[in-house]
């Protein structure tokens, strides 16, 4: 019975160590298998080129009236008519309300006859001084009496003179109890009514002339060298959506916002249906012109929490480089800050890379 146990003790030992020495084998085997170097990946590289375009900057601009105007009593008096109201359309010179004119009329009745008297008085001065000078050549009159004449119509023509530019001040004090509009417009608020009392410099009237519109709008600083009078200008308003007005720079800033670094422009807009109203904020593109930029494929910029990447490829290697993006122009995109033209960079594979892993480039085809 004990030489039994013995024997199965040995026969399990023998099992146990051939069973770990099969364990091992294949592990050695497996280590023997693997590579000892990782393959480089293959990327496709485009190089950075100049090309020309049509340049446009789009920006927020607001609309302003051509003219505004608050047009105040320029007589004393009540007003005796109120001729337009708020939202009316007048023409240039229409009248808009009148103070009452009969103290007025009264004092250019009394202007025009003391007027008359001075052009009598006037006429008999210059007859007398004719006589007298006929009468001096011919010594039959004291050079003292002759002197007197002459200061007469002298006097005469000085009060014929004051007595005409009474009549021109009591004309125009008549005139003014019209007020009227200086230029075609809309009235934006009538601030009197009939009967009420006002007096020298009192507002009547506020008008606005809207065709054409004024657009003000501010540009970013590296597009000001390109600002200049006689641009054009696209918009668009939220108040008439898929309608597109179009206009021209009429006014450039002399100098940038210290705040903001953005350059004031005014533009002209046609206005007339009235479509375009003061306060409207307006979505605007301006048109600057041709102009030379560096491009690179779209799918090489990589845009992570606002920064904008690209990978440059030098001698096998990709470095990660901060780039400022600008205009995109089809499939590709302008570079304006961080790229040199010529320099070749990474179109596929960006979420694979990291600054400092080495590549094999092919060139993307055109």
């Amino acid at each position: 019975m004990k030489l039994n146990s013995l024997r199965a003790l040995a026969a399990g030992a023998l099992a146990m160590g051939l069973f770990c020495t099969s364990c091992r084998e294949p592990q050695s085997a497996t280590a023997a298998q693997e590579p000892s170097a990782p393959h480089s990946l293959t990327v496709t590289v485009a190089t950075a080129r100049e090309e020309t375009m049509t340049r446009t900057v789009d920006v927020q601009g607001a609309l302003f009236p051509r003219e505004k105007t608050v047009l105040a009593a320029e007589d004393d008096g009540a007003i005796s008519q109120v001729l337009a109201d708020f939202g009316d359309r007048v023409k240039a010179g229409q009248a808009l309300c009148r103070i009452d004119p009969r103290e007025y009329q009264l004092r250019l009745d009394s202007a025009r006859a003391q007027l008359e008297q001075a052009d009598a008085r006037l006429v008999n001065a210059k007859a007398n001084f004719r006589r007298a000078s006929e009468l001096r050549k011919n010594d039959l009159i004291p050079a003292q009496q002759f002197d007197d004449i002459s200061s007469t119509l002298r006097v005469a023509e000085a009060d014929a003179e004051a007595a005409t530019n009474a009549v021109g001040l009591a004309q125009k004090k008549f005139d003014d109890t019209y007020v009227r509009a200086p230029f075609a417009a809309y009235v934006q608020k009538r601030m009197v009514s009939p009967g009420e009392h006002v007096a020298t410099g009192t507002p009547v009237f506020e008008l606005i002339a809207i065709d054409p519109m004024k657009l003000r709008a501010s540009i970013p600083e590296r597009f000001v060298p390109m600002a200049k009078v006689g641009l054009k200008v696209a918009l668009s308003v939220e108040a008439n959506p898929g309608r597109v007005y179009t206009g021209v720079v009429r006014r450039v800033a002399p100098a940038l916002d210290q705040t903001s670094r953005t350059l004031l422009i005014e533009a002209e807009v046609p206005n007339p249906d009235g479509s375009l109203k003061p306060g409207y904020f307006a979505h605007v593109t301006i048109d600057l012109g041709r102009d030379r930029a560096l491009f690179v494929p779209r799918s090489a910029v990589m845009r992570y929490a606002g920064v904008s990447r690209v990978f440059v490829f030098e001698h096998g290697v990709v470095r990660s480089r901060e780039v400022e993006t600008g205009a995109t122009l089809g499939n590709k995109i302008e570079i304006v800050k961080g790229l040199k033209q010529g320099e070749r960079v990474v179109t596929t594979d960006l979420d694979r890379l990291a600054d400092g892993v080495r590549v094999v480039a092919k060139e993307q085809s055109s």
